[in-house]
Formats: C-alpha cells, sequence, structure tokens
C-alpha cells in the first residue's frame, strides 16, 4: 500500500500465552502492517496503556472540560491518530462512546465478537442489547467467528452487510503427520471455560457409557471456571475418578504438546460461536465429535474429520467414538482429513489474509 493505514487494537489486557492465539496474530500481522497497541492496564509490550481516570487520563479529561482540548479523554485522543480501530475485547465497547454521535470525523471502527457477546449477553445485558439496536449504525465492521453467529447477531439489529465471518485460527502451520488411535486405552480430551454452555454433564456421561460398554477410558479436561465444581461432583456421581483428570487452566503451547496423545477431542456444548480447541485438535490430527449447536459444525467436515450430533445424543457419541477407534484405517483417513482442513482453512495465515481484506476495504472508503 502507498499510503499504509495505521490501524490500532484495542485490549483490556495484552494477550499473553493464555491467549495465544491472539498473541500469534498480532506478532504476525505487525510484520504486514502499522499496528499498534493499545491497553487498559500497565502492560510494557503495548504501545500506549491508558489508566482510565489514572493521572495522564484526568490530565486529558481537565483539558477537555477548560475546552484546551477536543478529546474528551486520553485514549480518544490517542485514537483519533488511527485510521482504523479494531476492538478485540468486545465488552470495553463502552469506551468508544464518544464516536457514537452523527456527523463527526472519526476513525473506522471494527469490532471482534468472540461467542457470549451475541449469544448470551444480549438477553441478560440492556447496555449490549441497546448497543447493538442504536448505536452499532457507528460501527463500520462487526467480525464474527462463524456463520451461525453472523446470523445469530442479526437478531439484535445489527446490519448483515456490516458483519464478515473471519474464524479463529489455530497458530502457524506445522508438519504435522496423521497418526493411528491409541492402543488399549481410548484417550480422550476436553478443552474449554468450565460453564453452563459447555455441557459438561454430556461430555461425562460419554465417558460413562464408554466404560459401561466395557471400554478402558481416559478423558482430560482442560479449562477453569464458575461451573468447575459441577465437573467434580459429576465425576463423582458417575464413578468416574479413575477415568477423568482436570488439570485446570494451562498455557496454550503446554495444551498443543499434548494434543497428539489423544485420539478424539470432545465438544457437545449447547451454544458455542465456533469452538478455537476444536481447529487446534484437529491440526495435530486429532477428529473431534462436537454438538450441531452454533458454529461447532463449522469447525470439522462431517464424517471426514470428526461428527457432529445433537448435545444430547449421548449414545451416538459413544457409538461414533467406538466405530472409528475400532476401525484404524478409517481412523487414520479421518486424522489426514483432519490435518489438511484446519491447516487449508484456519491457519494464522488464512485469518491475517481475511483482515488485510477487510482493512483494505475500510482504508479506501
Amino acid at each position: 500500500m502507498n499510503n499504509p493505514i495505521k490501524i490500532l487494537y484495542l485490549f483490556d489486557h495484552y494477550p499473553t500465552l493464555y491467549q495465544e492465539y491472539l498473541a500469534t496474530l498480532l506478532h504476525q500481522i505487525k510484520r504486514q502492517l502499522d499496528v499498534k497497541v493499545l491497553t487498559y492496564n500497565n502492560a510494557k509490550k503495548a504501545d500506549y496503556s491508558v489508566i482510565s481516570y489514572g493521572y495522564s487520563d484526568k490530565l486529558q479529561r481537565v483539558k477537555h472540560k477548560l475546552k484546551i482540548s477536543k478529546h474528551p479523554s486520553l485514549d480518544i485522543k490517542i485514537m483519533n491518530r488511527f485510521d482504523i480501530i479494531h476492538l478485540q475485547h468486545s465488552y470495553l465497547f463502552p469506551k468508544l462512546q464518544p464516536f457514537f454521535k452523527e456527523g463527526i470525523k472519526k476513525p473506522k471502527i471494527i469490532i471482534t465478537l468472540r461467542g457470549g457477546d451475541t449469544y448470551v449477553k444480549p438477553w441478560v445485558f440492556e447496555k449490549w442489547k441497546t448497543f447493538y439496536k442504536t448505536n452499532s449504525k457507528f460501527i463500520d465492521a462487526f467480525i464474527t467467528v462463524s456463520e451461525h453467529q453472523k446470523e445469530y447477531l442479526q437478531k439484535w439489529g445489527v446490519s448483515k452487510e456490516k458483519i464478515y465471518v473471519i474464524p479463529v485460527s489455530f497458530g502457524n502451520k506445522t508438519n504435522v503427520k496423521p497418526k493411528y488411535p491409541s492402543k488399549n486405552t481410548i484417550k480422550i480430551v476436553s478443552a474449554h471455560r468450565m460453564c453452563w454452555e459447555k455441557n459438561i454433564e454430556g461430555n461425562l456421561r460419554v465417558i460413562k457409557a464408554l466404560k459401561e460398554k466395557g471400554y478402558s477410558v481416559q478423558y482430560d479436561i482442560f479449562g477453569d471456571g464458575p461451573d468447575k465444581g459441577q465437573l467434580f461432583y459429576l465425576r463423582d456421581k458417575y464413578r468416574l475418578t479413575e477415568e477423568v483428570n482436570y488439570f485446570g487452566k494451562v498455557e496454550n503451547q503446554l495444551f498443543k504438546n499434548k494434543l497428539s496423545s489423544y485420539d478424539f477431542f470432545l465438544q457437545l456444548s449447547v451454544s458455542e460461536a465456533f469452538g478455537t480447541s476444536v481447529i487446534e485438535a484437529q491440526s495435530f490430527g486429532v477428529p473431534a465429535i462436537v454438538s450441531n449447536s452454533g458454529g461447532l459444525p463449522e469447525t470439522i467436515l462431517p464424517n471426514l474429520t470428526g461428527f457432529c450430533l445433537n448435545s444430547w445424543d449421548i449414545e451416538t457419541a459413544k457409538d461414533k467414538i467406538i466405530g472409528l477407534y475400532s476401525d484404524k484405517e478409517k481412523y487414520f483417513q479421518f486424522s489426514k482429513r483432519a490435518i489438511e482442513n484446519s491447516h487449508s482453512k484456519f491457519s494464522t495465515e488464512s485469518e491475517i489474509q481475511s483482515l488485510l481484506k477487510l482493512y483494505k476495504s475500510l482504508g479506501a472508503k
């Protein structure tokens, strides 16, 4: 580009190894575009750190009240230096309130939505419903991670023309080889936030059904959240203390290092925008058993890289796992296609190309 577009990414906290997909994306895209980062905490890696009502911000607000400056706060002053503002943590949208006015000159605004901000929060919080219905007209583009999320977002009054589907990426392509299933023990993994949307009980009931069928099974769960107590209670109730292992929240790279040792990724969510961990697992050749909720069906090739079924259909999940585990050559083909599909559609490179196209289209207006 002859005149590089200046882009500012807004985060609450700078992405860390616990958000490796964001950190990887940021690192890669900075190589191709003039991208700076603003966070709302003291982050050494950020280009700008703004503490709301901290000394610098208070000073800027006083200047605005005295009509010495036209910018009402320090972050808005910084944002106005850029062509495009890309809000990565959507719950920060109130920070953009000064831009929600007719007839003012402002940067182009993009907001990435990742799940709960589309499926749950507008049902519960009036500010989210009002934002979509009243103020979405001031946003130039919303990014959803799946076609299903795009469709659902329109329920709240967001124009279809403003919604762009860009799936989350699993990371960089690697030289991964397809695999055969483990011997003797079916090894299954899940990784998600411990909350009601993830259907913790449904997943455990699949493990219970496999055990009752006489199979040796190992089920490892990664993640943290408000409902992890449910996991411990149900593990005890269903007598799965030997089969189910809980590891809590771990760094993403540690999780990825273990993925290839599993036979299946299990995610029977009742609500899901997409499923980053599902594509991470497939990128290591691990077939997925997912529900037909939200954008999860878009993460696999049904009956080729995994299986898609109703979130409550425990028996079918059990039968699909046993069937594929028992057919080593068929399993190998699933593993092979899983790697090919994830690498062709969901790599960081693919996500960046989609973002570049969007940035250029907005910057050209």
